[in-house]
């Protein structure tokens, strides 16, 4: 009889003169259990018959054949891992489903190595995962390179992988989660990636003068990176149009809050209306802009006829809203 068989023996009547009740066991008589010293299995899970050959020349056997085969006997590394499976543990297992080891015959080594089959990931898999996702997911993204360090292996019986998220680590630089698909376990891991950020802004379709006012025709739609674009920079193109430039905008520069300003739509000198509104009573007069200023903008300005300097509101090209005189 095998040391195995003579230290299973002697667990269990160390647990039944300690009082434990021991399990119901089964005989398997005429069955063989042959260890392998080296097995890879593909699933979460070590059986019996992935590091033992089960047999029996009966076959009225067959069924306990596959019984005993179906046993598990350890959990699966991780995919291209091996572990060192301890040949006591195979027969604490066969002890613990309630199999008699005096009625089978075995011979059990003392390390069983175990191997997780797996398959290598290929970077144009990975890439095309990747680009999966963005095309489901719209980032304002250019991943410029994945990094592959070392080789992504994964189970074998796995169908693909896909990305599951993203991660920004610091600027320029993303981590990109994946996972196995399907397949009998599930596989994650992060790899890292360079990538460029940027935004849609309105940039200058062509040079712009100090001063001139700025049309439908001189602003378009471009991709700005978030390094090369300001923070001060415009976003919508309703908010420039109808600005006036504090400086020259050079062909493809991004529009600033501080370098846009409303245009003046009255001169200094200017002749002007001034209107006075006292509820539905409304009173015109002329006079002169003391001032230049844009629409909502206040300005001071002369009454010709009394000769008073009053201040108002510009209301549009030539016409001041001033209080009662």
């Amino acid at each position: 009889m095998k040391a195995y068989a003579i230290t299973a023996l002697l667990l269990l009547s160390v647990c039944q003169e300690a009082g434990a009740e021991a399990p119901q066991t089964l005989a398997y008589d005429g069955i063989s259990v042959r260890g392998k010293t080296e097995a890879v299995v593909s699933g979460r899970a070590v059986s019996l018959g992935d590091v033992a050959d089960v047999a029996s020349p009966r076959v009225e056997d067959d069924q306990q054949v596959l019984r005993l085969r179906r046993i598990t006997v350890a959990a699966s590394p991780k995919a291209g891992e091996t572990v060192r499976l301890e040949g006591g543990r195979v027969l604490e297992r066969l002890h613990d489903e309630g199999i008699a080891l005096n009625s089978i015959r075995y011979s059990i080594p003392r390390e069983i190595a175990v191997t997780r089959s797996f398959r290598e990931v290929s970077l144009d898999e990975l890439e095309g995962a990747l680009r999966e996702f963005l095309g489901k997911n719209p980032r304002q993204l250019d991943v410029q390179k994945l990094s592959l360090e070392r080789a992504v292996r994964i189970p074998s019986d796995s169908l693909g992988v896909e990305v599951v998220a993203l991660e920004t680590t610091r600027p320029g630089h993303i981590g990109v989660d994946y996972r196995s698909v399907s397949g009998s376990d599930e596989a994650r891991f992060q790899l890292k990636a360079t990538a460029q950020s940027w935004r849609m802004l309105p940039v200058a379709s062509k040079p712009l003068k100090r001063g001139d006012v700025i049309q439908a025709d001189d602003v378009k739609l471009v991709k700005v990176s978030d390094a090369a674009s300001n923070r001060d920079a415009m976003e919508n193109i309703g908010d420039i149009l109808g600005h006036a430039a504090t400086h020259d905008v050079g062909q493809g520069e991004v529009f600033r809050a501080k370098a846009l300003a409303l245009p003046n739509v009255i001169t200094s000198g200017a002749k002007v209306t001034l209107v006075v509104r006292d509820g539905r009573l409304e009173v015109s007069a002329t006079g002169t802009a003391l001032e230049a200023g844009p629409v909502g903008q206040q300005i001071k300005v002369r009454n010709d006829a009394s000769g008073k300097v009053v201040s108002g509101t510009v209301e549009g090209p030539g016409i001041v809203v001033v209080g009662a005189s």
